[in-house]
C-alpha cells in the first residue's frame, strides 16, 4: 500500500504565513492610526508644549474647587430642592422612556415588526432621531420652546432614554430565537399575542438589564440639564462658575459626584439581584 503523505508540515507553513500576514496587517493599521493622530494634532494646531506645563494649572484649579469647598452651600434650600428635582427628572425620563421603548423596539426590529412599510421606518426614525442630536442640544431646544424649568429637562431625559435603551432593546429583539415565535404563530396567534408570548419571554431579562443601564445614563444626564436652564442641580453649577465662586462650584461638583455614586451603587445592587 502506498503511504499517505503527511499534511502537518504544510498546515504549519500555512499557519505561519497567515500569522505573518496578520502581524503585517496590524503593523500597517498601527502606523495608519499614528499618522491620523499626528495629522489631527497638526490640522487642529494643538500646541503639544501645553501638555507638559498643564499640571500646575490643573493642581491650582483642583485646590480652588475641592481643597476648601463651601460646605455651608449645601444648606441652601434651593440646592436641596434641585437635588430632589434632579432625581425626579431622572426617574421620569427613565420610566417614561422605557415605556415608549417597548413598542418602538418592537416596531424597529426587522424580524418582528408588524409592518415593514410603515411601522419599521417609524420605529427606526424615532430611535435614530433621538440619538442623532446630543442631549444638551435637545435641552436647549426644549427650553426655547417650553421655557426654562424641569419640563424641558424631563423631556430631554425621555429622548436620551429612547436613544440609548431603544437601540439596545431593538438589537435584543433581532437576536431572539425564531423557533418559539413560529410556534406561537402556528397556533393562530396575531401580532400582539406573538409579541407577548413569543418575543417578550426571550428578551425580558436583557431588557431589564438595559433598563438599569439606561437609568445610569439618564440620571448622569439629568445632573447637568440645569446648565442650559432645563432644571436640576446643574443650574447651580453654571451660576457659581459664572460668578467665579469656585468654592461653591466645588461643593456643587461634590454633590453631583455623590449623587452619581449613589446611582451607581443602586444600579449595581439591582444588577446583582437580577443575576
Amino acid at each position: 500500500m502506498e503511504a499517505t503523505k503527511p499534511t502537518q508540515p504544510l498546515n504549519v507553513v500555512e499557519h505561519l504565513e497567515e500569522h505573518k500576514k496578520r502581524r503585517f496587517f496590524y503593523f500597517l493599521s498601527g502606523i495608519g492610526v499614528l499618522i491620523l493622530i499626528f495629522w489631527s494634532f497638526y490640522y487642529l494646531n494643538i500646541p503639544l508644549a501645553r501638555f507638559f506645563f498643564m499640571l500646575g494649572p490643573i493642581g491650582h484649579k483642583i485646590n480652588q474647587l475641592f481643597i476648601w469647598p463651601d460646605f455651608g452651600y449645601i444648606n441652601n434650600l434651593g440646592m436641596l430642592q434641585s437635588i430632589v428635582e434632579t432625581f425626579q427628572m431622572g426617574i421620569f425620563g427613565t420610566f417614561v422612556g422605557l415605556a415608549l421603548c417597548v413598542p418602538l423596539a418592537w416596531f424597529a426590529s426587522f424580524n418582528m415588526t408588524p409592518n415593514k412599510i410603515l411601522l419599521y421606518p417609524l420605529g427606526r426614525g424615532v430611535i435614530i432621531g433621538s440619538r442623532s442630536i446630543y442631549e444638551l442640544i435637545w435641552a436647549i431646544l426644549f427650553t426655547m420652546i417650553l421655557g426654562f424649568g424641569p419640563l424641558a429637562g424631563s423631556l430631554t431625559c425621555v429622548l436620551a432614554t429612547i436613544g440609548f435603551s431603544g437601540k439596545l432593546m431593538t438589537e435584543a429583539v433581532e437576536a431572539i430565537d425564531m423557533g418559539p415565535v413560529e410556534a406561537v404563530r402556528a397556533s393562530g396567534a396575531g401580532e400582539i399575542e406573538t409579541f407577548f408570548w413569543g418575543v417578550l419571554p426571550q428578551v425580558q431579562t436583557s431588557w431589564t438589564g438595559i433598563g438599569i443601564y439606561g437609568w445610569d445614563s439618564t440620571f448622569r444626564m439629568a445632573t447637568i440639564m440645569g446648565y442650559v436652564g432645563a432644571g436640576g442641580i446643574g443650574m447651580y453649577l453654571r451660576e457659581t462658575i459664572e460668578m467665579l465662586e469656585y468654592e461653591k462650584t466645588g461643593m456643587t461638583l461634590l454633590v453631583i459626584i455623590i449623587l452619581v455614586i449613589i446611582s451607581e451603587i443602586s444600579s449595581a445592587w439591582a444588577r446583582n439581584k437580577l443575576s
